[in-house]
């Protein structure tokens, strides 16, 4: 991760927003005037918590991230903004060693390689023929269209060599793949064939929105494993991961609280259903990563879990876990009054909720979602829940089974600092274990709980089943149809996998900055500008290459990059891992970048248009916006989207012509 993506995960655009001009809710956004131009009238401003942008409908028709935001307002360039944040966020800036650098140039190339492949596999899903039992299963899970979409739910193609055919096609080596756990190898035989298939694709995120592998569910009926995870990469790690939480942390804040469910299916039909603040876990048990992830958006956590054996067992080991991360960090603010034991924690912070036998949340919500915040409501606090849990198979008759127990429990009633809450649970687990409170308060225990789980080994993800002898020979072919939903999925590449291709040519190829802006003119678009960036860093690198190209700067770019800013000088060394066009191919980049600009301009503009109608849709503008100028603006957008698609026919006309002509030896 890098330092901007560590800042922008710990800090929240609207707390940022908020402390410069005053904004109220409106819907899932957050609206008021522009600090930016003179708007006393009509506050055209807002800013959206899921993605954590901002953006200005007025007169400005700016908008951008946090870092871009604050540099506006300040006036501050891109290193003090940094530094700023990095304070404001808790973050330590420190020089990165030249490992560190490729390091993280590595990790930003498999990322954009992950979310190319989680775009593939959705396009798969939502086009491909073949995808039809995996739409049919979605369905059956009442999942819907703005779901799918949220969650970029996908499919992979069930042959040997359809996602390694498709991104060599684009550039990736077979190493590259293996190295972001799309492909499986073979050591007795030396074959590599493609990780997953015939399963239902679920990209996971990190906190920050980065794809960084996938939990693959299978679609036949006696499949195993049922669920498919990626093998543990630089980027996946399940033990630090937490399924949803990169669109749930806002909802999260405002809840006040998360909740940790056991299933992907479980976070989607929350989702989808309203309940926003809920996580999944990547494993059987909570692990203390995951637990500081969380304590940067709440102090409370419910967990739901499923009301099996397995269920109830993972729940003790995740209070474990909570209990041993939480009494680390005593002095930390975790109770504002100033409850800081141990045992005050976890009875303020930790709850839990045991779902109804054979029900799962998904479920639970999908059968009536208005049961969900009751069952909530009905949280346990974690002693009375562990004595629960303790003591309801005891057989009362064995005394050495009840001094087990209470050994057991003990050590976090003794750790409750509140005095009355301490006396209710001596007395709780009296009654419990049918004995004198006397005697209970006689037993010695150790510092540390005698009933601490042995540690258990995680073992590594089921490898898929290898392929028959034959396969090379038999069917590996990837069907026509196929074939052209690769070619509908190459236009759907993330917008900021584009901008980073488009960054990444301009550093190896100087000169290519010109000849793109060229062709835009020639088709009456507008050059590239810092506005068709996301990435802060990317705006200023953009900027810093125009800057280069008027002084007419020759040196070798490894040189120029070393003058750059730590944090600029990072991401150029990320976008320099991307392999360089060919010389044979570098007559026609020119106007592949130029399609590219336009195809990520049309998709941002889309998107812009979707917040707009959704505002509307829902009621989500305040009362007193100007709606005729938010009809204005769409009427705009929707002639420079029409001006686009003029231009990008036109270019692909010359590109045909050009291609013709080549074939025929005109030129």
């Amino acid at each position: 991760m890098s330092v901007t993506e560590e800042i922008k995960s710990r800090l929240d655009i609207v707390d940022i927003v908020s402390d410069y001009l005053p904004l109220r809710k409106s819907g899932r956004s957050f609206a008021g005037f522009c600090p930016f131009h003179q708007n006393t009238r009509t506050p055209a401003f807002y800013v959206f918590p899921e993605t954590q942008t901002w953006h200005c409908f007025g007169a400005c028709a700016e908008g951008g991230d946090i870092f871009s935001f604050v540099m506006k307002k300040e006036g501050w360039d891109f290193k003090e903004t940094l530094q700023k944040l990095a304070d404001k966020a808790g973050v330590e800036l420190e020089s990165q060693q030249p490992m560190d650098s490729r390091q993280q140039a590595f990790e930003g190339k498999m990322a954009s390689l992950l979310s190319a492949a989680a775009d593939y596999f959705n396009m798969l899903f939502l086009h491909a023929p073949q995808a039809a039992h995996a739409r049919q299963y979605v369905a059956e899970r009442a999942l819907n269209e703005e779901t799918i979409d949220a969650f970029k739910i996908g499919f992979a193609l069930n042959e040997w060599n359809a996602c390694r055919s498709h991104f060599q096609e684009q550039g990736y080596s077979d190493s590259e793949l293996l190295a972001a756990g799309l492909l499986t190898e073979n050591p007795d035989k030396g074959t590599r064939y493609d990780r997953f298939r015939n399963r239902l694709m679920i990209p996971i995120r990190d906190v920050n929105g980065r794809t960084v592998g996938f939990g693959a569910r299978t679609l036949e009926k006696d499949g195993i494993p049922k669920y498919l995870n990626s093998p543990q990469t630089e980027l996946f790690d399940k033990s630090s991961l937490l399924y949803g939480l990169d669109g749930a942390k806002r909802h999260i804040r405002e809840a006040r609280q998360v909740v940790i469910v056991e299933g992907y299916m479980d976070v989607m039909q929350g989702w989808q259903a309203g309940f926003r603040n809920m996580v999944a876990q990547m494993g059987t048990a909570l692990t203390e990563p995951q637990l500081r992830q969380l304590k940067r958006y709440t102090k409370r956590f419910i967990l739901a879990l499923d009301a099996d054996a397995a269920g109830q067992k993972a729940t003790m080991r995740g209070l474990q876990v909570a209990r041993e991360t939480l009494d680390r960090e005593v002095e930390v603010k975790f109770d504002a009054r100033g409850l800081v034991h141990h045992e005050g924690r976890l009875q303020a912070d930790i709850r839990i909720v045991t779902l109804p036998e054979g029900n799962d949340p998904d479920k639970i919500i999908r059968t009536d979602a208005t049961a969900w915040p009751k069952l909530l409501e009905q949280a346990q606090p974690v002693v009375a829940y562990v004595i629960k849990m303790a003591t309801q198979d005891l057989d009362m008759s064995d005394a050495k089974a009840k001094t087990a127990v209470a050994q057991q429990v003990l050590p976090l009633i003794k750790d409750i600092s509140d005095p009355v809450e301490r006396d209710h649970y001596w007395q709780e687990l009296a009654r419990a274990l049918r004995v004198d409170e006397r005697a209970l308060r006689q037993i010695q225990v150790q510092e540390k709980p005698q009933f601490r789980p042995r540690p258990v080994e995680q073992p590594g993800p089921p490898e898929p089943p290898p392929p028959p002898d034959n396969w090379e020979e038999s069917g590996t072919a990837v069907p026509r149809k196929a074939k052209s939903i690769r070619r509908k999925a190459d236009g759907s590449m993330a917008a900021n996998m584009r901008e980073a291709n488009y960054l990444s040519q301009c550093l190896h190829h100087r000169t290519i900055l010109i000849q793109v802006n060229q062709r835009l003119r020639q088709n009456q678009q507008p050059e590239v500008n810092e506005s068709d960036f996301t990435a802060v860093e990317d705006r200023l690198l953009l900027k810093q290459l125009y800057e280069w190209q008027k002084r007419g700067v020759v040196a070798p770019i490894a040189e120029l990059c070393d003058s750059l800013d730590e944090a600029l000088n990072e991401r150029a060394q990320t976008l320099l891992t991307f392999p360089p066009t060919p010389d044979s191919e570098l007559d026609r980049l020119a106007d592949k970048l130029a399609l590219s600009v336009l195809n990520w301009r049309q998709e941002k503009i889309g998107q812009l248009i979707g917040e707009i109608k959704q505002l509307f849709r829902q009621g989500d503008t305040s009362d007193d916006v100007d709606a005729s100028e938010m009809y204005d603006k769409l009427n705009e957008w929707k002639l420079t989207v029409l001006n686009i698609h003029k231009a990008k026919n036109a270019m692909s006309a010359v590109n045909r012509r050009r291609a013709e002509n080549l074939g025929n030896g005109r030129f």
